[in-house]
């Protein structure tokens, strides 16, 4: 993606969802105010608006990202994002330097890190585990848990499933093995 294209996408998300985000996070504070409910529906109010706030912060994130003039590799922003989602947990970081178009960066990085997420949150798993390298001029990327396992499409709200989704968008394939052992979801583009 080009330096105007990014800063253009950076623009929209400030004007769109971050705006509509803060606006839904004053309306959720002024309900949390008037309101004379009972505490189990002024604590669901308040975890809405704790959500909010997650989501606002990550929306700035992309955006800082988006402004950046030195545009890190792909390979960079991985070893960082995962060690921020995953930290003691991530037992093997096993990432390969080689040339992804930048196109093709965004949608790993994007995969990878609902990967990790998934794992962190829902596996319950000591030890999780990323992988990217170039097998004949594919990219491949896969992330391992030692959790409970479980994890479906039919099971996934979307998280696996907009995965697989963005992976056929882009030509690729998508596996998911989900047992007692660990979870392992791999893509190859």
């Amino acid at each position: 993606m080009s330096t105007p294209q990014r800063l253009e996408l950076a623009r929209e998300l400030h004007d769109g969802i971050a705006q509509d985000l803060v606006a839904l996070g004053y309306e959720l504070d002024l309900l949390l105010a008037a309101t004379q409910s009972q505490e189990p529906v002024r604590k669901g109010i308040r975890s809405l608006r704790f959500q909010v706030d997650e989501l606002i912060s990550k929306i700035r994130r992309e955006m800082y990202q988006l402004r950046q003039a030195q545009v890190e590799s792909v390979q960079e922003a991985l070893t960082k994002i995962a060690s921020q989602i995953c930290g003691p947990l991530l037992s093997v970081l096993d990432i390969a330097e080689f040339d992804i178009p930048p196109s093709i960066g965004l949608e790993i990085t994007a995969i990878a890190t609902e990967l990790m997420r998934n794992s962190v949150r829902h596996s319950r798993g000591s030890e999780i585990e990323l992988h990217l390298s170039q097998v004949e001029n594919h990219t491949y990327l896969e992330v391992r848990d030692n959790g409970e396992g479980g994890a479906t499409l039919e099971s996934s709200r979307l998280g696996l499933v907009g995965i697989k989704e963005r992976t056929e968008t882009l030509g690729g394939v998508f596996s998911c093995r989900s047992d007692s052992s660990g979870t392992r979801v791999s893509i190859t583009l």
